[in-house]
């Protein structure tokens, strides 16, 4: 099984790179924080990794957010329908396979 796990690439030709790769599961830590007058900030973690995602302004959301902000959600809708399908695939093959 893969671990989340984060690599940093230090280039001579500029910033830092960074690859954070979150493995979530049950033990995974997923949560919308709101607060009053400010942006909500999202947060992923996963053992030792923690990714957020927040507005660049928290103090005001502009067209541009919510259209990254459904850009998001569309990328986190074709995911789950992908591990339905995946799943909905295993547990026929393992009902074909039972049958056999």
């Amino acid at each position: 099984m893969l671990t989340s796990d984060v690599c940093v690439r230090f280039r001579p030709d500029g910033p830092a790179g960074v690859d954070a790769s979150l493995r979530i599961s049950g033990g995974s830590f997923i949560y919308c924080h709101t607060y009053d007058g400010e942006a909500p900030i999202l947060s992923v973690t996963d053992a030792h990794v923690t990714v957020t995602f927040s507005v660049p302004d928290r103090n005001k959301v502009i067209p541009g957010d919510l259209d990254t902000a459904r850009r998001l959600a569309d990328a986190v809708a074709a995911y789950i329908a992908e591990l339905e399908t995946r799943m909905a695939a295993q547990d026929t093959a393992v009902d074909e396979g039972e049958a056999a």
